[in-house]
Parts: structure tokens; sequence; C-alpha cells
């Protein structure tokens, strides 16, 4: 008996998974990048698209859009407008056999890269280029610790580009870049300089 009711209690998690799984289909776009949207159905003869800007906005981007169709029932947007980080959302409808039919909601992210950053990546960079300076000043080993500086100098550099997780503003992420550029430059100058010295 109390196999059964762990047997009912597993399957039951499962199906609340499923049924609140949601599906996606679009990779993250990179900001300022087009992304090109599509439907299909193969028995509409129109169908119509809405995207949403990222919250806090929440402002429509585009409000029934005419998607175009390619013949073989699969329909296509081509949609510019990704200005704001965060993710859009697309609403639709179309006559799924003459009959006026709403299609689930699907979304996509912008990015500053076009890519899903995590803090791991930030942290492994600057665990391995910290790790280096600090093994070249206690080996005293000039081009060491400089190997390990060009390492901060290249995620000063990343974060200012990219963002810091997917984050990009002019304050926020421009400071920490900053930092570790300052942190970078001092620490090459400085062993550089007492390279040449002794």
């Amino acid at each position: 008996m109390k196999n059964t009711g762990l047997l009912v209690l597993l399957v039951g998690i499962m199906l609340v998974g499923l049924a609140s799984a949601e599906v996606n289909n679009y990779a993250p776009v990179k900001q300022y990048d087009c992304v090109t949207l599509s439907q299909v159905c193969a028995s509409c003869n129109y169908v119509n698209i809405s995207v949403k800007y990222p919250s806090p906005n929440s402002s429509y981007a585009l409000y029934e859009g005419v998607m175009a169709r390619d013949g073989s029932g699969d329909w296509y947007y081509s949609f510019c407008d990704t200005s704001l980080m965060g993710r859009y959302d697309i609403t639709g409808h179309g006559d799924i056999a003459g009959t006026d039919t709403g299609f689930s909601v699907l979304w996509f992210d912008v990015t500053p890269s076009g890519l899903f950053a995590s803090i791991s990546y930030y942290i492994l960079i600057l665990a391995l280029s910290l790790g280096l300076v600090i093994l070249g000043l206690s080996m005293r080993d000039a081009p060491i610790t400089i190997l390990g500086s060009m390492g901060l100098y290249f995620l000063g550099l990343y974060i200012l580009f990219y963002g810091l997780v997917d984050v990009k503003d002019p304050v926020y992420t421009w400071a920490t870049g900053l930092i570790i550029l300052g942190v970078a430059f001092y620490v090459s100058a400085r062993t550089t300089h007492e390279l040449i010295i002794d």
C-alpha cells in the first residue's frame, strides 16, 4: 500500500510539472538585432501577432502585426525593435479552419550579447585572474602576475561591452568594469615597473 501511495504522488508531481511547463522555441537575441518570429497554421488565411516590451514597461512594441505566409503553412514576421533588454512576450491569433483562434504565449529574451550569461562565468574568470596575480606575487614572478592582470583586463572590457549577467547600464556595469580595469592597470603597471627596475 505504501508503494502505491508513493507511485501516485510521483505521477501527480510529474503531471503538475508537465501542465505548468512552458515551451519556447526562440533563442536569446542580441540587443538591437532582428528576430524572425514564426507560427505554423496550414489552414489559416491570416495570422496577426502582438509583441510586448519587457517589464516594467509592458506596453506593445507591435500590435496586430500581419505575418507573411511562405506557402507551406508557416507564417513569419521580422521584428527589429529590440532596444530594451528582457523578455518580450508574443501573442497572436489566426483563422484556424475559418475560426478566429488565439495561440499560446511565446517569448524571446534580448540580452547584450545574444547569449545567456551566468554569474559563474564571471566568477571563473575573476578567480583564475586573481589566482594568477596572487601566484605571481607570491613567487615574485612578474610575467605570471602580468598574465593574471590580462585576465582582469579581459573581464573589465567584457563587462563594459556586454554588461554583468545580462544587465547593462551606464552606472552599475560601467562602474564595475572600470574598477576592474583600474585594478588590472595598477597590477600590470606596478609589476612591469618593478620588472624594469630590478
